[in-house]
């Protein structure tokens, strides 16, 4: 389960600004069917400010821009848009949703976002865990072939500066083992909890929104 802090995260998120894209070149304004450009920036969940970016671009090139045209497509590319399951996927990946839906879609749309940012947070966290394993295991099999080196080491050495040396080494080399274990087993519990969390999510959630 999220606490707090990932809450907060989630929210963070879901109220931070979408892109608005990049200008219009002058060859564009000139040619630009307004209604099309318009269904385009909805339907990819730009928001409404984006139009006065345009409406700039086009200005410098002595060209207008039409709002009317602009919005009509935009209310209909936010229909586009604005579906539970492009809100999940959005949360999922980690995009951000500008607020842009009507109010009869809005509140749905916040909670597939939610609910995907949700799931993205598990899925992190138990690749992270993952990740941590891999790591200390590898950092394990190298301290392990080093405690080894340092033993045999201890067995031919000749002199007594020789078997101190290794001697002190092998004590090195264990108490990094027993830090490295110890990071192992922290891993590995995450790793535990993280995969029950990323189960309960996805018992939550069911196919609602469909597999992911």
């Amino acid at each position: 389960m999220l606490g707090k802090l990932g809450a907060g995260v989630v929210l963070a998120v879901l109220l931070a600004g979408c892109e608005t894209g990049p200008p219009m070149s002058a060859a564009q304004c000139q040619v630009a069917d307004w209604r099309q450009v318009g269904f385009q920036d909805g339907a990819s969940g730009r928001p409404a400010e984006r139009f006065v970016a345009l409406e700039q671009s086009c200005a410098l090139a002595g060209l207008p821009a039409d709002q009317a045209r602009y919005m009509e497509g935009r209310r209909e590319g936010l229909h586009t848009y604005c579906q539970p399951q492009r809100a999940f996927q959005a949360g999922l990946g980690g995009g951000g949703y500008a607020g842009v839906c009507p109010p009869e879609l809005d509140g749905v749309f916040r909670q597939a976002f939610s609910d995907g940012a949700r799931a993205a947070s598990v899925r992190s966290a138990l690749a992270a865990a993952e990740s941590a394993i891999s790591s200390a295991r590898s950092a394990r099999d190298e301290l392990e072939r080093k405690i080894q080196a340092n033993e045999l080491g201890l067995i031919a050495s000749t002199t007594d500066a020789e078997r101190e040396r290794h001697r002190n080494e092998l004590v090195r080399l264990r108490g990094e083992r027993r830090d490295v274990e110890n990071r192992l087993h922290d891993a590995e519990y995450d790793r535990r909890t993280s995969a029950r969390d990323l189960d309960r999510v996805r018992s939550d959630l069911g196919f609602r929104y469909g597999d992911w």
